[in-house]
């Protein structure tokens, strides 16, 4: 098999994109796509081999931190070096623009992948599937434009890192699942959402663990805002005030993620106070 060729994705690569996300069925939709090159225009990548494309991989940088996420390869030219181009253009990307340690959330199959590429794990990124009902969310509002410099600030002093362009662009784009819990205009937490093909994704789901009292009313708001729908969350196995919340409302625990670092491994992030990730792909 020839080498595989990596040229940077565009807008015209989507179509492609959609098949393979189909075919994982990690439940991702066209504007999680589309979002993912709003974000990152030269971080997103697809491999080729002899004029087919096989594969792609998606990098993200925070600074002096990169992530990494959707690595995707058709089966039928896996083992043969794609996932690992893929993955050292994404790397080469990321160090060359500052990044001192990259991290990723590798699914369990992939692991040994990673490991070989000097991946090292950190801490196990639980994921959990429920139906959404109503529930009781005194002191909830919903979250405006106007909210976004706090909710930034208060992001950035548990995830450790700058994503307030991804924050402002889900509440832009959604809203109607983005909630507040602040008091005396002091921010306590935060939670948004995004619709997948068959769910809704939870996160970032961030509060101030000394206010915990309102992370559970911040899901309640969510979950009373789409009744009925599949609720999917991911979150550290550190964060047991997280874990109680999910198994308390009955959530079914679905396989986990290993969170993955590369390079000087700095730890920057906080997880008493993420009660969900982002997004697995993005930190």
């Amino acid at each position: 098999m020839s080498r595989p060729e990596i040229r940077v994705m565009t807008h015209g690569d989507v179509d492609f994109v959609m098949r393979l996300q189909e075919m994982v069925g990690w439940g991702n939709t066209r504007a999680d796509a589309e979002r993912s090159l709003y974000y990152e225009p030269s971080g997103c990548f697809v491999a080729s081999v002899g004029g087919v494309d096989v594969g792609m991989v998606n990098s993200f940088l925070y600074g002096d931190v990169g992530f990494i996420g959707n690595l995707i390869v058709v089966p039928e030219t896996r083992g043969s070096g794609v996932g690992a181009a893929l993955m050292g253009r994404a790397i080469e990307r990321l160090t060359s623009e500052g990044a001192a340690t990259i991290r990723l959330d590798g699914v369990q199959k992939a692991i040994p992948l990673y490991e070989r590429l000097g991946f090292k794990g950190e801490y196990w990124s639980l994921r959990y599937s429920g139906t959404a009902a109503k529930a009781p969310h005194h002191s909830i509002e919903p979250m405006t434009r106007d909210d976004l410099e706090k909710v930034a600030t208060l992001d950035r002093r548990f995830f450790g890192l700058d994503r307030s362009q991804k924050l402002r662009r889900v509440q832009h784009d959604f809203p109607e699942l983005c909630f507040k819990a602040s008091k005396g205009g002091v921010m306590h937490g935060f939670i948004m959402a995004k619709p997948g093909v068959s769910n809704v994704r939870v996160g970032p789901w961030i509060c101030d663990p000394k206010h915990a009292e309102y992370a559970e009313p911040l899901l309640n708001a969510l979950s009373s805002k789409v009744v009925g729908r599949r609720l999917w969350v991911g979150l550290p196995e550190f964060n047991k005030a997280a874990v109680k919340i999910v198994e308390g409302k009955g959530f079914a625990r679905m396989p986990s993620s290993l969170r993955m670092c590369y390079g000087a491994c700095k730890k920057v992030e906080d997880v008493s106070g993420i009660f969900g990730v982002g997004a697995p792909d993005k930190g």
